[in-house]
């Protein structure tokens, strides 16, 4: 389920970050030029990309390794599938560590079947790397605590080196080694304890300076590019893209978006995880206070952050999911037939959101499928509107080009005012066919009526047709299972516009005058 149809958009990279790690890639060359001029991620999966695609560009003398966003975007996905399932394995030897083998063992199967896991899979950005990183700082910094050697110093801050020059924000993974340390610290051993993690630091920063350089070789260009990422994520540096999350509510529109990740682990997680702290306090278990330090403080911090896409959460599943397995073996131990129950169904449905979800990779991608309609069902040199700050339809395929038509995109994030009105009826006066390719716009600027009152009211207007425009196509590709399908429409919209977006077509059957239109869309 990781590994399959990781070409799912015909090489036309529709994830923006992927688009910005490719590009990043694309501009360096070993050894010659090195800085990625891109800090929004570390340089270790840049160079990692980059060294594979040399690699094949050599054994296959083809240079469009090299150059290709397609190629190098299936480089990157192989590689994040390859270690997104390599952390199956490393949920099951963590939940061993900690628990029992029934533990480890609903664990991992959790841990196979979660969407956010294998969606993440299928992008060839940070996220499975960050998974597995964590943990295995996790496995080595309980290595500190029970083995108390050298060597588990080392190889934690060699993983935690990597995790930082994998994304700047794996810094948040520090907790855990450090609460490892701060429990082992005893007056006998303090100055050694102390030592030892003065070598860690070091080690640790020398693995970070030498997968990711130009963190600080061109730290100007890092520094303003995390001021940049630090005002988008507080919310200080208004941007269109986290518009969705204007009036929701910090924690808890995280917990709501939880289980589209995880299903019903989302409850069965969170329960386990305030059980185990509880019981962690009360019986001073070292392990479990390791464990549940990254989960509990970066959930704190990360939940109180303004944007709040989905993928920031995904670092947790690995520890939800243990605390989950570990919750549906005690209460199969406690509540007998019951609790075997509860656990055979959190289990099956997993299973079962899992392959639903996975679905989607079977299918042809929205975009993909309402491209090749477009170039069979609308005329060559048709008006086609799309809009900015998303996909533009029809992509390029053997089809056809979108030179085939006249394609403007319409500025829907500008301030609402009279003008803008104009604006709008001006375009749809003269305009043939309107395309929105997601829900990104029109699903965030109905719900702001009072920042996007005219915005607002086009969208309301014309998915009513009082604009003179009728929908006449749409393709959408839930999660299907049976023939069932789940709309996930209510997910948070990263989880949902990159790989199976609903795009919408509409058709103008009936010409209103520019006035008609400013009089419905300025309605005062």
């Amino acid at each position: 389920m990781r590994f399959y149809n990781l070409n799912w958009d015909e090489k036309l990279n529709f994830h923006p970050d992927e688009r910005n790690v490719v590009m990043a890639v694309t501009r360096i060359s070993f050894f010659d030029q090195l800085d990625p001029k891109f800090f929004a991620y570390g340089g270790f999966t840049i160079y990692l990309y980059r060294a594979a695609a040399e690699t094949l560009a050599w054994f296959t003398k083809n240079g469009s390794w090299l150059t290709d966003w397609g190629n190098i975007s299936l480089i990157g996905r192989h590689f994040s599938a390859l270690v997104s399932t390599l952390s199956i394995f490393l949920v099951y030897i963590l939940a061993r560590k900690l628990f029992n083998l029934k533990t480890a063992l609903y664990a991992t199967i959790l841990s196979a079947f979660v969407p956010g896991l294998i969606q993440s899979a299928h992008f060839a950005v940070t996220e499975s790397f960050l998974v597995s990183f964590a943990l295995l700082i996790c496995i080595f910094s309980l290595r500190i605590i029970n083995q108390k050697k050298t060597a588990a110093y080392i190889t934690t801050a060699f993983f935690l080196g990597l995790a930082v020059a994998t994304k700047i924000s794996a810094l948040a993974f520090l907790v855990i080694p450090i609460s490892a340390h701060l429990l082992t610290l005893t007056r006998k051993h303090f100055l050694r304890k102390q030592v030892l993690a003065a070598v860690a630091v070091v080690a640790g920063l020398s693995i970070f300076m030498i997968f990711s350089p130009y963190t600080l070789l061109n730290r100007e260009k890092f520094f303003e590019s995390m001021r940049y990422e630090h005002g988008v994520v507080k919310g200080t540096l208004p941007v269109p893209y986290t518009l969705q999350f204007t009036n929701t509510i910090p924690f808890l529109y995280q917990l709501v978006n939880l289980p589209w990740l995880v299903g019903l682990n989302a409850l069965t997680g969170v329960s386990a995880l305030i059980l185990l702290f509880l019981i962690a306090l009360k019986t001073r278990n070292k392990n479990l206070l390791v464990f549940l330090s990254f989960p509990i403080l970066y959930f704190l911090y990360v939940g109180s952050w303004h944007a709040k896409f989905v993928r920031y959460l995904v670092p947790l599943i690995p520890f939800l999911i243990i605390a989950s397995g570990w919750f549906l073996e005690r209460i199969e131990v406690k509540l007998t037939w019951l609790g075997k129950a509860i656990s055979f169904f959190v289990i099956f449905t997993t299973v079962v959101w899992g392959i639903s979800f996975f679905s989607i990779y079977t299918k042809t991608q929205t975009r993909i499928e309402a491209s090749y309609w477009i170039y069979k069902n609308i005329p060559r040199g048709s008006t086609l509107y799309t809009e900015h700050w998303d996909d533009g339809l029809p992509v390029p395929l053997s089809e056809g080009s979108p030179n085939l038509y006249k394609i403007e995109q319409l500025t829907i994030y500008e301030p609402d005012n009279f003008q803008k009105a104009l604006y709008y009826a001006d375009k749809l006066a003269s305009g043939e066919y309107i395309i929105l390719s997601s829900r990104r716009l029109w699903g965030t600027l109905t719900h702001l009526p009072d920042m996007y009152p005219i915005t607002s009211n086009y969208y309301k207007l014309l998915f009513s047709g009082k604009l003179g425009y009728f929908q006449i196509a749409s393709f959408s590709s839930y999660p299907e299972i049976f023939g069932v399908s789940i709309n996930d429409d209510a997910s948070e919209e990263t989880f949902q516009v990159y790989d199976h977006p609903t795009v919408l077509i509409f058709k103008k059957f009936q010409k209103l005058s520019k006035g008609d239109i400013l009089n419905m869309l300025y309605d005062k």
